[in-house]
């Protein structure tokens, strides 16, 4: 089809849009969502607008409307949707930004007898994680969730399967309800198995931190890979 070609949308492309726009509605007038109004309108204003022109080809057309939908989705997950309560986000969206890709390098080793990375929050360092388990620092990102500042380091090992290690800023966030309790050390770690993912998460110097690995990995070595720095 050339740029400009006027040739109607088929009965079932009207339907996917139909369906698009009916799903960029209920996710922006949701409650749950409570994005920035500056965002909200924004949305509103793509939506209309998709509505009002026609497209240039059946592909640019249905393109346009998936991207406004995972836009909404984005939004929902990161800004707003399932806040763990006044002060903070939820566990899970800590888990959910931190298996983005990073966005800076990753953080030198500075050493030590247990070798730590060249990052921080409020004092409670990275683990360096290469020479005991052979897990290397890839990348780095930082991101605010629902107000509160996420600071991630992603690593892989040499089979190349990658993880998350964030941590968050200010007070601890409450612990999930589901999954089960392990103890290492008089520390507590809840574990919990979600979408194929295994989320480990616990308190250190006051400050919670969050694990998100594939399911592949064994519980037991996240768990050593997290009580790796309390001894």
């Amino acid at each position: 089809m050339t740029e400009g070609d006027d040739t109607p949308i088929t009965e079932e492309e009207r339907v996917l849009a139909a369906r698009g726009a009916e799903a960029i509605a209920r996710a922006v007038a949701s409650p749950e969502a409570q994005a920035p109004a500056r965002l909200r309108e924004s949305l509103e204003a793509q939506r209309g607008g998709a509505r009002t022109r026609r497209a240039r080809s059946r592909l640019g057309w249905l393109g346009v409307l998936a991207g406004g939908v995972a836009a909404v989705v984005i939004a929902v997950v990161v800004i707003s949707g399932g806040s763990g309560g006044p002060g903070g986000p939820s566990v899970f969206q800590v888990a959910a930004v931190a298996r983005l890709a990073p966005t800076k390098p990753a953080p030198s080793s500075v050493g030590g007898l247990q070798p730590k990375l060249e990052a921080e929050v409020s004092g409670v360092p990275f683990p360096d994680w290469r020479q005991e388990f052979d897990w290397e620092a890839t990348g780095r990102r930082d991101d605010t969730v629902d107000g509160r500042s996420v600071t991630t380091v992603t690593y892989r090992n040499r089979d190349g399967v990658e993880l998350a290690y964030a941590i968050v800023d200010g007070d601890a966030l409450p612990a999930p309800d589901a999954g089960r309790e392990i103890q290492r050390r008089g520390f507590s770690y809840r574990v919990v198995r979600r979408d194929e993912r295994t989320v480990v998460t616990w308190e250190e110097q006051g400050h919670t931190c969050v694990i998100d690995a594939p399911g592949t990995v064994p519980s037991g070595t996240l768990v050593d890979l997290a009580a790796w720095d309390n001894v």
